[in-house]
């Protein structure tokens, strides 16, 4: 904070900047939601896995842009995936590709299908090395 004199009187001066910051940092609100206990369970393990306390995890969750990515289209490229599998095996049974070359490709997309798995898994598991603030 910077102090400024002001006909010979310390005044004390925050920047907009400052100002903004402390209202929006302080916490003063309570949430409350009722949960199963499956989803009690669940909640429980995910603020154990990100190392973080229950109330930073949920604010994490909630409210921090960018923190968590939801995937609106998530089924969407596993189903593609399937479908280019499909493809590939009526095509191999008709006749219109050789064996090697659907079994190369059927590989290639299981390749993706688990590295879209893991990207899935990683982008959902919220982890964090963030001090409270």
């Amino acid at each position: 904070m910077a102090k400024k004199k002001n006909n010979n009187k310390d005044v004390n001066v925050q920047s907009e900047e400052t100002k903004k910051k402390n209202v929006s940092t302080k916490k003063g609100k309570n949430v409350q939601f009722k949960v199963s206990e499956a989803e009690n369970k669940k909640f429980l393990e995910n603020v154990k896995k990100s190392g973080l306390d229950k109330s930073k995890y949920l604010r994490l969750v909630a409210c921090e842009e960018g923190k968590v990515i939801f995937l609106d289209k998530g089924a969407y490229i596993p189903r593609k995936l399937i479908e280019i599998n499909d493809k590939i095996t009526g095509a191999l049974r008709n006749g219109n590709i050789s064996e090697e070359n659907a079994q190369e490709i059927i590989t290639l997309l299981k390749n993706i299908m688990i590295k879209f798995v893991e990207v899935t898994d990683y982008l959902t598991t919220t982890t964090s090395n963030e001090e409270e603030e």
